[in-house]
């Protein structure tokens, strides 16, 4: 059977927690695969890998283990069903053992500790980390005798950086290197560059800046590897992609759309920092503009509630022009745990990877732009325009595999 690598950035948080949970669940007929939009008919035709030819690993930077991870989002955040954890104690022990180490959260070297301390940190020159990393991921293949290795970022939100001229091709990026300028990368874009030079495939589903900069772009085409992000749409953001086109085909103006978000656990701690925060907003505030064909007033408001744990809860209001001036409003709550809604958007990325890698094509992934609020190289944010961009890239290929039969 064909072995496929899901090397998770992130390994041990509560997302990447919840995809192996999920992987494994269906695999063992412990669930249905409810979620995943790999499994509707129209996207299921494609002949994607099973959920169980991934085998998972990762990086991470974190030391709580991912069975102790998974164990308090059953029991503390009443996210995951308390037996189906423990039905899965052994599957979640053996991918523990294939997480390494990562790179140090905001910025800079690599820490070969596993203890994950901001204070255990091990200065290496870039080069140095860039091939540590490297290792990481040849290892991880040849021990599982994978066929290939699809990366993917759910690690949390980063600050942001200013890309530089040097950013946009792949030989700046190479002296940036070389010359050891730390504060030109972010972790995400070390990872990207590791994955993409062994000839990997790379997902960002984080606002990070990831695959972002045109010179790492440039180093996966030049391997022949697809490539997409960034940051996964899964709540407030999707139902105003799929809202926002609603008053544009009506012809009624949006005087000012404002939300507000609360939010708890890893993310939600990390976005209470300004610097992550930014990072987030900016994802989050694009999509209006497109979806309108201008940018209302509003704002994008992001608070850390503790308590909340893995749920997050956004409300929205929209004030909005009708017919003869006459002023109305619209509102919506949305209630969700996070993790559960993205991680088998997670597993449907990493089939949908795998198939385009496996049948040759490289480059920028944009029929998957729905699953993401800042889809690479697309400029059309409504939801309904953007799935149909998924179905027509899978009626494609079906129409090119029944010629070949």
């Amino acid at each position: 059977m064909t072995k496929i690598g899901a090397w998770l950035i992130g390994a041990r948080g509560s997302l990447a927690s919840t995809v192996l949970v999920g992987a494994r669940a269906i695999t063992h007929g412990l669930s249905g695969p409810g979620g995943l939009v790999t499994e509707l008919p129209d996207v299921a035709a494609l002949p994607l890998a099973g959920l169980e030819q991934l085998v998972f690993g990762g990086w991470d930077v974190g030391s709580t283990p991912i069975l102790e991870r998974a164990r308090r989002m059953a029991l503390e955040d009443r996210a995951l069903p308390e037996g189906l954890v423990a039905a899965l104690e052994d599957d979640l022990r053996a991918a523990e053992l294939r997480v390494r180490p990562g790179v140090i959260e905001g910025r800079g070297p690599v820490t070969r500790g596993l203890n994950g301390a901001r204070a255990a940190r091990q200065i290496e020159p870039l080069a140095a980390a860039i091939e540590q990393l490297e290792a990481d991921l040849d290892r991880f293949r040849a021990e599982h005798r994978l066929d290939t290795i699809i990366v993917v970022n759910v690690a949390s939100t980063e600050p942001h950086i200013t890309l530089t001229p040097e950013h946009d091709s792949l030989e700046g990026i190479q002296r940036l290197i070389h010359l050891e300028r730390r504060a030109s990368f972010t972790p995400s874009m070390l990872y990207a560059y590791v994955a993409l030079e062994r000839g990997f495939p790379y997902v960002n589903f984080t606002p990070s800046l990831g695959i972002m900069p045109r010179g790492l772009q440039e180093l996966g085409v030049k391997h022949g590897v697809p490539f997409y992000g960034s940051d996964g749409k899964t709540g407030e953001t999707l139902m105003k992609t799929v809202l926002a086109p609603l008053f544009r085909c009506r012809n009624l103006e949006v005087m000012s759309w404002d939300g507000f978000n609360i939010l708890g656990g890893g993310d939600g701690r990390v976005l209470s920092d300004p610097r992550h925060k930014q990072s987030k907003i900016r994802s989050k505030s694009g999509v209006l503009a497109s979806s309108l064909g201008y940018a209302p007033p509003g704002k994008v408001s992001i608070d850390y509630v503790p308590s909340l744990g893995n749920w997050n809860t956004a409300w929205d209001h929209i004030h909005f022009k009708g017919f003869l001036g006459t002023k109305m409003s619209a509102q919506f709550i949305w209630q969700g745990c996070d993790s559960i809604l993205a991680a088998p958007l997670v597993l449907d990325l990493i089939r949908l990877t795998e198939f385009a890698h496996r049948r040759g094509e490289s480059g920028p992934m944009v029929h998957l732009a729905s699953f993401f609020k800042n889809p690479l190289d697309v400029k059309v944010h409504g939801f309904t325009d953007q799935f149909a961009m998924l179905l027509d890239y899978v009626e494609g290929h079906r129409t090119r595999l029944g010629r070949r039969r």
